[in-house]
């Protein structure tokens, strides 16, 4: 396991676990263009966005009403480009041009409709901050939603044996207040600011429809003539309260589950760390810990910071990090990483990495953000939500006018009215997606699988077609050197593996991890190098020793000048053996071709297999010759395979397939693969990979397994399902629902709905939908 990526939208932030550095090039290393873009897909996809970003949560919303109007105050704030509000995950994402809006103007822009945000300094912390202050939120509000819910509660006990006991006559009315004035008060007030703002929300149907009811109670004393029998009335409002606010507490508790994955992701990383000052242990907070530090780790504790073995041994569990089950044993100069529990023996270590900055930290963050976008699957919703609570008070006064222009009382009238108001659900449509993308976000990371975003993980359950790279995906990633051809009259052979250590030494592919053990095997003194270059599709070159050293395709070395006829004669009789030929030149002269073998991975004839199984078409797309590639797509069963193939050539072949219908997928590992993961709808890079190969992908695996890309993309289609079930019982409730709370039925059958039965309608469908998308958290992923 070495790097990730993570994303904030357009502005994809590359990740190595390598003691924080970016890539594993060398410093100096000059990367040559490649013909494709290797930038982010996501930014490829999406042209022009180049605006900084600010992701912060908000507290106190309570439906995606109030999502939807803090989404239009925030992008009426000069200098916002674009505001993502997410209902779910309770955070707002800004696109801006030039400086960040200044906290005072968000927190006055938002706190005017009753929102608010964390204090300055906290915007755009990290997750850590972010969860923390989200955490202390969700808290106080459902402590206050408790209290509320006790009282109408209390209420509505007291209105029902007020009407048990015929008790007097307005009792019930004085026995409701503490309901509707107390316990009703927050979703009165934010339901009034709300409608001031011509921002009406799902407070304002609810406190709408609580007043009413009690209010016509109240009428039905004071003036009995206009409002005859209260029917009911102030037990219905109580009732209506009490139902929301029980639905609200579920539904907060139950919500916080679909969030749960960040929060044990950063519980992972302990909060003391034993450190060694002028020889003696101290144990000190984790954010006393500085790069550098050397931190003692006793036998069963979780390791608190990421770094490098500097004294014992002990095998780790990383499977909370990876996804992988079985320990890896850690030597010293090995490293470690935050929040993984080491074994039965002590170790010491040298801290590079610490809280935000550490593989753990990090995934967190990813998986924050992932779970904060909306998929395009999303803006059905949205659309509907934006005029859905207006409609709604317009059916309200449809159906009052309706009923009193039928010749019905008044009471009763008013009693259709107040069940409309109360039983449409804006919220079950904003939680329908969101929450879902949620546990979808944290079931991937516990899997070792992450997503940059929700478009992403739609893309990805639209898959028919699925593309591998060959070297270091299908295969272990670790060439060995089988034989090698040279030229008469050419530097011996001990000489020439040496200059090639050199070179390879400094580079990010596979096989370059080959050539250097082959040479260290042999206990060759490697030489340093120096002016590295690394040619995507080609090869590597540097200088050694005064000479320039040129290593790469047969393809490659005749580009550079090296005379064909020799080129074939060299590399004939390594393709006859199957293995895949490599030159080396001293300038443009070839001095040796190296035949490689990499091995396939145990996994991959099963991942191929899982993946047909799925209903995909699977192919590989290699650079390597072609007599190693049918070598390899023979014993795993594959049909489809193409071999010589430059960067460009990967990228245009997935264009093709791409234009004629079909999701692409694209799987690789590195710098090579880049312009293909980009061009793919979906790039998913191996977690071994090189950082261009994650910069330009979507998905990452976090372990080296092509079985997980099956994993992934199953995933990706229950999500798809689940948000699809959680839309049309979001949109059916509501198209029957408010129809019945109106009265439709009285004329044929004389039944309706309750204004209490709406009321706990409404909670039952929110809490539904949250349960529903909490079924990812458990679903076979096999």
């Amino acid at each position: 396991m070495t790097p990730f990526l993570t994303g904030r939208g357009p502005q994809i932030h590359l990740l190595s676990f390598d003691q924080g550095i970016t890539g594993r090039i060398p410093a100096g290393a000059r990367v040559p263009p490649v013909e494709t873009t290797t930038a982010s897909a996501a930014a490829a996809r999406t042209p022009g966005h180049a605006a900084p970003e600010l992701t912060f949560p908000i507290a106190g919303m309570t439906c995606q009403a109030c999502a939807n109007s803090a989404e239009k105050a925030l992008l009426d704030i000069a200098g916002v480009e674009s505001a993502t509000v997410n209902f779910g995950s309770r955070t707002a994402t800004l696109l801006h041009a030039g400086p960040a809006p200044a906290h005072a103007q968000l927190a006055a822009t938002l706190g005017e409709l009753g929102f608010s945000l964390p204090a300055e300094g906290g915007l755009g912390a990290g997750v850590e901050r972010d969860t923390a202050f989200a955490q202390a939120q969700e808290t106080a509000e459902r402590r206050a939603q408790a209290r509320s819910f006790a009282i109408a509660a209390a209420s509505t006990v007291a209105t029902l044996g007020a009407g048990l006991l015929d008790a007097p006559a307005g009792s019930d009315v004085l026995l409701a207040a503490p309901a509707v004035l107390i316990a009703g008060r927050s979703i009165l007030t934010q339901g009034l600011r709300a409608a001031r703002h011509r921002a009406p929300d799902m407070n304002t149907l609810v406190g709408l429809g609580a007043l009413v009811a009690w209010g016509s109670a109240l009428g039905a004393i004071l003036a009995p003539e206009v409002f005859g029998s209260s029917g009911g009335h102030a037990r219905a409002a109580t009732m209506i309260l009490s139902f929301v606010l029980l639905g609200r507490l579920l539904e907060g508790r139950a919500r916080s589950r679909a969030g749960d994955a960040v929060r044990a992701l950063l519980d992972l990383a302990p909060p003391l760390a034993r450190i060694l000052r002028l020889g003696e242990e101290v144990e000190v907070p984790l954010h006393e810990v500085k790069p550098g530090n050397l931190v003692r780790v006793r036998p069963g504790e979780r390791i608190p910071v990421d770094g490098t073995v500097f004294q014992g041994s002990s095998s780790v569990d990383e499977s909370m990090l990876t996804g992988e089950s079985f320990p890896v044993t850690k030597d010293p100069g090995e490293r470690l990483w935050a929040g993984t529990l080491n074994g039965t023996g002590a170790l010491s270590m040298k801290a590079t990495g610490i809280g935000a900055a550490t593989a753990l930290g990090r995934i967190a963050e990813a998986v924050h953000h992932a779970q904060g976008t909306r998929p395009p699957i999303q803006r059905l919703a949205d659309r509907v939500s934006a005029v859905f609570v207006p409609a709604v008070l317009a059916c309200a006064a449809a159906t009052l006018g309706a009923w009193l222009l039928a010749g019905a009382a008044a009471a009763d009238a008013l009693g259709y009215a107040v069940s409309v108001l109360v039983i449409a659900c804006p919220c079950a449509l904003g939680l329908a997606t969101p929450t879902a993308v949620m546990v979808a976000a944290g079931r991937g990371a516990r899997e070792g699988l992450l997503t940059r975003d929700a478009a992403a993980l739609e893309r990805l359950a639209q898959i028919d077609t699925v593309a591998f790279d060959k070297t270091g995906t299908l295969t272990a990633g670790a060439p060995e050197l089988r034989s090698v051809e040279q030229p008469a009259g050419a530097p011996p052979e001990d000489e020439i593996l040496a200059l090639v250590a050199a070179v390879e030494r400094l580079s990010e592919q596979p096989l370059a991890r080959g050539l250097v053990n082959a040479a260290q095997a042999r206990g060759l003194a490697i030489p340093p190098a120096t002016e590295f270059e690394a040619q995507p599709g080609r090869g590597v070159g540097a200088t050694v020793g005064g000479k320039r050293v040129q290593i790469g395709s047969p393809a490659a070395a005749q580009a550079w000048g090296a005379p064909p006829a020799l080129i074939e004669d060299l590399t004939d009789p390594i393709i006859a053996r199957g293995q895949s030929p490599v030159l080396v030149l001293l300038g443009v002269e070839p001095v040796a071709a190296l035949g490689l073998f990499d091995a396939p991975r145990p996994e991959s004839a099963a991942a191929l297999a899982g993946l047909a199984g799925l209903g995909l078409h699977v192919l590989l797309l290699s650079g390597d010759h072609e007599s190693p590639v049918r070598a390899l797509a023979e014993e795993l069963g594959l049909e489809d395979a193409r071999g010589r193939l430059s960067p460009t050539d990967k990228a245009d072949i997935i264009r093709g397939m791409r234009a004629a219908g079909r999701r692409v997928a694209m799987v690789g590992d590195g710098i090579n693969d880049a312009p293909a993961l980009a061009t793919a709808d979906v790039g998913i890079a191996m977690g071994g990979g090189a950082d261009v190969a994650l910069e330009a992908a979507d998905c990452a695996l976090l372990v080296d397994d092509p079985s997980r890309v099956a994993t992934l993309i199953r995933l990706a289609r229950r999500t798809r399902s689940v948000i699809r079930a959680n839309l049309f019982w979001a949109f059916l409730y509501n198209t029957m629902g408010i129809p019945l709370a109106a009265g439709l039925l009285v004329p044929v059958w004389g039944w309706s709905i309750p204004s209490s039965w709406a009321a706990a309608a409404m909670a039952a469908s929110s809490i539904s939908v949250v349960a529903s998308s909490l079924r990812l958290r458990r679903t076979s992923l096999a």
